[in-house]
């Protein structure tokens, strides 16, 4: 069974055609890149199979799980951090990720013991009992990645993790993604606007330009 798969998915803004007929298949335990322009589909298509948004046609699944009629099934087996974290700057980090984890259905105990491991995993630190006011832009990142963390997901979607981070953030994001890619086996979906990102961390990458890929393959094949 593949982990994501997209066939003939498209997606209409009135006139606007942003998504038009990306056929996909993502293996488990893969990280698969998503390379393209701002405005070339991305994240668009991104919020589809995170459930966000509903196809205007065409199919996908993801968990094995139908996005438009098996909403709820494919949100309890994801991960998501999008460009723009919603992140509420009174809270603590630590308040955050109890919150996350209640609202997964978490049991006090496993939240505990979940939430040392992504505060662990993505190096916040003692910072984690601060006010996310108080927050770097790079460490409201690595929160938002933690808390898409703390359910363990099968599935990680990744929107432009890096974009606007200065280089040593952006070098623990990479270092981060390659850790749970490898530790734990999580299949990564990671769009980015970067060459050498999708370079980096990808086993393979599609190329999206006007809603439609152009070219996929391993990041050796399409160089």
């Amino acid at each position: 069974m593949t982990a994501i798969e997209a066939v003939a998915l498209r997606r209409n803004f009135g006139t606007n055609e942003a998504v038009a007929g990306v056929d996909l298949a993502v293996q488990p335990g893969e990280v698969y890149g998503f390379l393209g322009p701002n405005g070339a589909g991305k994240s668009t298509t991104v919020k589809m199979l995170c459930t966000l948004l509903t196809p205007t046609s065409g199919t996908a699944t993801v968990a094995g799980f139908d996005v438009a009629k098996q909403a709820g099934d494919v949100r309890l087996r994801i991960g998501v951090a999008l460009q723009d974290a919603s992140i509420d700057g009174k809270q603590t980090g630590r308040e955050l990720l109890d919150m996350q984890g209640r609202l997964y259905g978490l049991r006090p105990d496993d939240i505990a013991a979940r939430m040392t491991d992504v505060i662990d995993l993505v190096d916040i630190g003692t910072a984690i009992d601060d006010r996310v006011d108080s927050y770097s832009g790079g460490m409201k990142r690595r929160l938002d990645l933690a808390m898409s963390l703390i359910h363990r997901p099968e599935i990680l979607f990744l929107d432009e993790p890096t974009t606007g981070l200065d280089p040593t953030s952006r070098a623990a994001v990479w270092t981060e993604v390659r850790r749970l890619n490898r530790e734990f086996g999580m299949t990564i979906f990671l769009t980015t606007q970067y060459l050498e990102e999708a370079d980096e961390l990808a086993n393979r990458v599609a190329i999206i330009d006007r809603g439609r890929i152009m070219a996929e393959g391993t990041p050796a094949e399409l160089k």
